[in-house]
């Protein structure tokens, strides 16, 4: 008989009929239920060896502890850098890898629903949920679901077409292996601040603010400050990374924004034409070593310019950042558009809605172009 794959793609009703996938062949002895169809092997830190015996189906999460960590004890609330692996039951692909050269790590916050920023979160919620309190840094785990249940409250959004894009279809066992890689954070030698840098007032271990009292006026130049030289690639131009961050004006009593307690990283391109944040970020983090946590003081004409942000960033503001650089990936080139004849031309330009993190659309003459 022939097996045919469930629903076919996810998203199916909204995309071109010349976009679905076929079925694929195969007869019912094929299956078999979770990890019982494949084994994986290979050290925690580097990509797993998949070797696939049949179908692989899957429904609830199922969860094995494949390697036990000797690292720190997760607690509720702790925030964690995890590697990570995805494959397909059904067609034994590797949709993703965060191991691959032009992907990036993402960040649990243990005992907390996850809300994806990225695509990379959106895939990690396969498996967020099961990095539990008590786990320990190293460890590395398996767990198989299905993807109806992974990625349900989300088949009806515009998240599911990344997902078709990936080719998993929306009844598909799916294979996880995660690596605790660390409690996210700076990992190197730490050094001192120079007098200009604020100092950051932490809470439960995290930077919470900054206190400016007896730092001098803004010089009006870009000020950078490593306070953790980090021990890992250095950053390239062009490249994306993966950063915790808080950002503060001088004098001001709160943040105008930041990540540290979200649990959650923000990936940005520094560094070119492609660059996703302000000119400032650019020139601070490009060079810089993945671990390293730096204090950047960013004047008008490299940050925002003479356009306010909202009521948090005035016009003509400095900006203070405390940025980590917790991962870093070759940013994938972006595919040409098919031509079109009655295409009207354009120019790229994409609208902001002003927002007040440091992706946000710059200013004219604080363009992220080198």
């Amino acid at each position: 008989m022939r097996l045919r794959r469930p629903s076919m793609l996810l998203l199916t009703t909204l995309l071109p009929a010349s976009l679905a996938l076929a079925a694929c062949g195969g007869s019912d002895s094929d299956q078999a239920k979770g990890l019982d169809a494949v084994t994986v092997s290979g050290p925690v830190g580097e990509s797993p060896k998949l070797d696939w015996k049949s179908v692989m189906t899957a429904k609830k999460p199922v969860t094995k502890v494949l390697t036990e960590g000797d690292g720190a004890t997760l607690k509720k609330g702790d925030v964690v850098r995890v590697e990570f692996t995805l494959a397909d039951g059904w067609t034994h692909k590797v949709p993703f890898d965060s191991y691959a050269a032009e992907s990036l790590s993402t960040l649990v916050k243990v005992g907390t629903e996850k809300e994806p920023q990225t695509l990379t979160d959106l895939l990690s919620l396969g498996f967020a949920d099961q990095i539990e309190a008590g786990q320990k840094v190293g460890s590395r785990i398996a767990v198989t679901v299905g993807s109806d249940v992974a990625f349900g409250g989300y088949l009806g959004s515009q998240a599911a077409s990344l997902l078709a894009g990936l080719d998993i279809g929306n009844e598909d066992g799916l294979l996880f292996v995660a690596d605790i890689a660390q409690i996210a954070g700076p990992e190197g030698t730490e050094e001192s601040a120079p007098a200009w840098a604020p100092t950051i007032v932490e809470d439960a271990g995290l930077p919470a603010g900054l206190d400016f009292k007896g730092v001098p006026k803004p010089s009006g130049d870009l000020e950078v400050a490593t306070l953790t030289k980090g021990t890992g690639p250095v950053v390239a131009k062009g490249q994306t990374i993966l950063v915790n961050y808080l950002g503060q004006l001088p004098g001001a009593d709160k943040p105008f924004d930041e990540n540290y307690s979200k649990g959650t990283g923000l990936e940005a391109v520094v560094g070119g034409k492609s660059a996703s944040v302000v000119k400032g970020w650019s020139k601070a983090l490009v060079g810089l070593p993945v671990g390293s946590r730096v204090m950047i003081e960013i004047p008008p004409k490299l940050g925002y310019g003479d356009k306010a942000q909202g009521e948090d960033i005035p016009a003509n503001s400095t900006l203070y950042f405390v940025v980590d650089i917790l991962d870093a990936a070759d940013t994938p080139p972006t595919p040409e558009p098919e031509p079109s004849a009655d295409a009207a031309p354009t120019d790229g330009a994409a609208p902001t809605d002003g927002a007040t993190d440091p992706s946000a659309e710059p200013s004219t003459d604080a363009s992220t172009e080198e």
